[in-house]
């Protein structure tokens, strides 16, 4: 086989045209009628290469192009278009395509830039091959052995239970699942079990009658119900209070329940995620979880390996969340240096993928523009987490003075505050330790836009 290509395209004759001939010249092909099926083909098959269409309905090729090179950079994209011009040709080189083609042409002239390409792409090893799954990324053989179990899982009706420790991004691999289900189009559904009252989890699951206590005055639904036809994510599923798990059970053995303060039962259609940081059976055993819940949650149980295990997927999250968090103030042709690279692989990660993205977030904000160095990553503490300011040199801010150099790492604060806050400026402006007519007053003043 010669590689995997993805055809997009929404004529049909030349998707399917494409599709055969390509075949037939040795490659595996995929076809898909718009860019929004192209990245759910994209998000779970291992592609070499995407030849689409510019100008198709909804999300266009210029678009499927920017997410195809900040998810893989690896995978090569050429672009084809009926209206070529030099500005389009400009702009789909500089989002990173490795060329385009002028329609009509002959499926040779297409077959003639794919040997061009898969000629001068570096050969690499099956195990350095980087795979997806929706927003999750994997170099390593562990990682690539969960998606495997994720492509198989996702599209079934079962319960799961997946175990990991805190950070590891068990959340995403929920997301994952029901983007790939076929309840796709049904919401998915959040809930976190820890530190909460047995009452409020309750409540909050199973909602209540009106009249249930004192300021009950409306009946309120709870997340099953507000998650039906769809799926529910229970995080920290080892925090269910004992006195809810009964009801649980009830559920997922039945798919009805009774509101909190009510007789009447209500069913539901409900598929159930279970998130948990620590091994349940010890639980079990210790007699603060029930036996049989915990044989229904477990139908299909999959554990996410901790960062420090699988380090080779250290420098492609690296560069991923760099790519990420650059897009989103605007800046680009951030780079990693070697070194910093070298200091992230030694570090053990105990708060795994989500502190490696902070890490990298903050170093994005001092880092000056250009190339991340090591002391805008360090220190690293021994718990993990990076501590106090990172070293600045004057040097790494070229000709400007302090007054510049300070001003640009105000702006890139408030950038950052902002984007943690989702645009909320009171929160924002709390985080930042100002009052909020001064962050309007600075926003103003660094031409950043009011979200």
């Amino acid at each position: 086989m010669c590689g995997t290509i993805l055809v997009v395209d929404d004529e049909p004759l030349k998707r399917i045209t494409l599709q055969i001939e390509l075949s037939e010249a040795g490659y595996e092909v995929y076809e898909a009628a718009d860019a929004q099926t192209a990245r759910r083909i994209f998000d779970s098959k291992p592609i070499d290469v995407i030849v689409s269409d510019v100008r198709m309905p909804g999300f266009d090729g210029l678009e499927l192009l920017s997410h195809v090179k900040q998810a893989r950079p690896d995978v090569e994209v050429i672009l084809m278009t009926a209206y070529a011009t030099v500005d389009t040709a400009v702009l789909a080189i500089k989002r990173g395509a490795y060329d385009y083609i002028t329609k009509p042409f002959t499926t040779q002239e297409l077959l003639e830039k794919l040997e061009r390409l898969f000629a001068t792409r570096k050969p690499t090893r099956g195990d350095d091959r980087v795979e997806t799954f929706g927003d999750l990324i994997a170099r390593s053989a562990c990682m690539k052995r969960l998606l495997a179990q994720l492509r198989a899982v996702a599209d079934t009706e079962r319960t799961i239970l997946l175990c990991g420790e805190s950070g590891t991004g068990k959340e995403l691999l929920a997301e994952a699942i029901h983007r790939h289900s076929r309840r796709r189009d049904k919401p998915l559904v959040r809930f976190g079990c820890a530190a909460l009252q047995p009452s409020v989890v309750e409540s909050e699951l199973f909602g209540q009658e009106k009249g249930t206590f004192s300021g009950a005055t409306r009946q309120k639904q709870g997340r099953f119900e507000l998650a039906d036809g769809g799926a529910l994510l229970l995080d920290d599923i080892e925090d269910l209070p004992t006195d809810v798990q009964p009801k649980l059970l009830r559920l997922v053995e039945r798919q009805e329940f009774q509101r909190v303060g009510g007789e009447e039962p209500v069913r539901v259609d409900v598929r159930l995620i279970c998130a948990a940081k620590r091994d349940l059976l010890p639980l079990v055993r210790d007699g603060r979880f029930r036996q049989d819940l915990y044989y229904r949650l477990n139908v299909f149980s999959l554990t996410v390996p901790p960062l420090r295990e699988r380090p080779d997927d250290i420098p492609v999250l690296a560069r991923h969340f760099v790519n990420k968090h650059a897009a989103l103030v605007g800046e680009h042709n951030v780079t990693l240096a070697p070194h910093t690279l070298e200091e992230l692989m030694r570090h053990t990660w105990p708060g795994n993928v989500r502190e490696l993205e902070h890490v990298l977030e903050r170093a994005l904000a001092f880092h000056g523009g250009g190339e991340i160095r090591p002391e805008h990553v360090l220190p690293l503490s021994r718990a993990g987490s990076a501590v106090g300011l990172p070293a600045l040199e004057l040097a790494e801010f070229g000709p400007r003075g302090l007054n510049e150099t300070v001003a640009d790492i105000e702006r890139r604060l408030i950038l950052m505050a902002l984007r943690q806050c989702n645009g909320n400026q009171a929160r924002a402006a709390q985080r930042l330790g100002i009052p909020r007519t001064t962050l309007r007053d600075k926003m103003a003043k660094y031409s950043i836009a009011v979200a």
